[in-house]
């Protein structure tokens, strides 16, 4: 390969914590990083990263997509990389145009956009004789009904499509719901939206039942790496942002994971989430992300170069081989982390001794560098203006009408 060819730039679609890992990953080795965000990306603060920064919005694909057509800004030969859901959305659906100028990742469209609707996943994985949690696909408040009472409560009430949904309701994945009346009331507040959605049962138990598998199948569907990590705490805990998570090697986990992805026929990156259900002691399927997800910077402490690879993967260069990797390595958000304590200890799940246990591994900052402190300053900043901004609406709220 030409000395050109091995420094095709990367421009990084949407995210954050995954799209600053995959910058400092990248940029040392001599690729330009390009990551298109917003004021609030902290990703476009890290030195290692040139950032395109586009106004707040909800539905950013389109503005990426103008950026990436405009022969003014495009950046031909580039390689590009999903960090969210929306940059999925966007390959999916613009592959054929954006191919003609970059190089895209290796999924199809068609299960690329399955895989994002938690239905589709759910038919691919049952197709694939991977277990799933019972779940059914609800239009109306009698399909909702109808599906709850044959799950049985507690259940939840999904998005079928969870990035549009949360463009409505911020922060939230799903509702639980314990009965009728509590169902009839989030789903209408859901309809609001026409939003999309399921029923689907809960399975039970702790944090860290929770384990994901992360792989990437070449054009034979052979793994060039498989690694498995288990979850420890998220917040809020039972259905929030993981903060605590750890390396280990789990071979049914991995064996389901590669079952799933070859039954879906998706090449290239992957990472797929199941949780073990104490009543049968399977574990069942809760998603699966082909892009970078929060946490890969646990597979690059844990001694797996997965940026590199895929960056040489599209970029036709000899893959960085892998063999093996650090188990029982631990990455953090430790404010997230902190939160995620306080609530199991309020509802009697952990005590403080325990938590400082599992911190005796030493954890990696996703965020925090020495080196790179810019995104971490970033993520200061917005987490005081956001909260400058709520207690001063709150005070207007509670003011006196005159």
């Amino acid at each position: 390969m030409t000395a050109q060819a091995e420094k095709l730039p990367v421009i990084l679609l949407g995210g954050d914590i995954n799209a600053l890992s995959v910058a400092r990953r990248l940029a040392p080795v001599g690729v330009h990083v390009y990551v298109l965000g917003t004021s609030l990306t902290m990703a476009l603060a890290s030195r290692h990263v040139h950032g395109i920064e586009f106004p707040r919005s909800p539905d950013p694909a389109h503005a990426w997509l103008q950026w990436l057509a405009d022969p003014k800004t495009a950046l031909d030969g580039a390689i590009v990389l999903p960090c969210s859901d929306d940059g999925i959305t966007l390959l999916a659906h613009h592959g054929e145009q954006l191919r003609q100028r970059y190089r895209l990742i290796e999924g199809s469209a068609e299960v690329l956009l399955a895989l994002l609707d938690k239905v589709g996943s759910y038919e691919l994985a049952q197709r694939a004789g991977v277990p799933t949690p019972k779940y059914r696909a609800v239009r109306s408040i009698e399909d909702a009904v109808a599906a709850a009472e044959w799950i049985g409560y507690p259940c939840a009430l999904k998005p079928r499509l969870g990035h549009v949904f949360r463009r409505s309701f911020v922060g939230t994945k799903l509702f639980v719901v314990n009965d009728r009346a509590e169902l009839e009331g989030v789903f209408r507040k859901s309809q609001t939206q026409h939003s999309e959605m399921l029923m689907t049962e809960i399975v039970p138990g702790p944090e860290d039942a929770y384990a994901s598998c992360f792989t990437y199948l070449d054009d034979r569907f052979e793994p060039l790496f498989v690694l498995t990590k288990r979850k420890i705490r998220q917040s809020p805990p039972g259905f929030g942002l993981g903060t605590c998570h750890a390396t280990d090697w789990n071979p049914e986990v991995a064996e389901l994971g590669l079952r799933f992805l070859r039954g879906c026929g998706l090449a290239g990156y992957a990472n797929v989430e199941f949780k073990r259900d104490p009543r049968d002691g399977r574990y069942k399927l809760i998603e699966c992300n082909a892009r970078f997800t929060l946490n890969h910077e646990l597979l690059e402490v844990a001694g797996v170069p997965a940026a590199r690879i895929v960056y040489a993967r599209l970029a036709g260069l000899p893959v960085p081989h892998v063999d093996g990797y650090r188990r029982n390595v631990h990455v953090l958000l430790p404010v997230d982390d902190y939160r995620a304590f306080r609530a199991l200890r309020r509802r009697g799940e952990t005590t403080a001794w325990q938590w400082l246990r599992s911190l005796l591994h030493v954890p990696h900052f996703l965020v925090f560098r020495w080196s790179d402190p810019g995104p971490w300053l970033r993520a200061v900043r917005t987490y005081w203006s956001i909260k400058l901004a709520r207690r001063r609406l709150a005070r207007i709220k509670l003011a006196p009408k005159r």
